[in-house]
């Protein structure tokens, strides 16, 4: 695995607050259609904003505390411990933390039909000596 790291850990802004965010692979180390794998450790009341042109589809393993989703203004959906969000391609969505900090690993992949349409990476094998 490769660690993308700045000194220290990179502090961003969510939703007027600091939180932690470290890149833990990228696409082209992958060599697949995940698109990159990140950690966030989150405060209380912090908010991200997930859009619908980002071009990828979502996994958010919550590592510890509680995430609320709430999807195209009409649908919350709220993971605790242990819980995955998944977010389909071509969603806009908010998702916060709520009185606690949080902390989640997203893995952001591409939709099924672009990688489809990418060619077929299958293993080599060598002949036996």
């Amino acid at each position: 695995m490769i660690v993308s790291r700045a000194r220290g850990d990179v502090m961003v802004r969510a939703g007027g607050r600091s939180a932690q965010w470290q890149s833990l692979i990228r696409r082209g180390m992958l060599h697949s259609e995940c698109e990159g794998v990140e950690y966030w450790a989150l405060p209380p009341g912090a908010r991200l904003d997930i859009r619908a042109d980002h071009g990828v589809e979502e996994a958010i393993l919550v590592i510890s505390g509680q995430l609320t989703l709430r999807v195209d203004e009409d649908e919350t959906i709220t993971a605790n411990t242990g819980q995955v969000l998944l977010v389909p391609h071509g969603v806009n969505g908010v998702l916060r933390t709520g009185a606690r900090p949080a902390t989640a690993v997203t893995v952001r992949g591409l939709p099924a039909d672009v990688s489809a349409r990418l060619p077929r990476r299958i293993p080599e094998l060598l002949p036996a000596d």
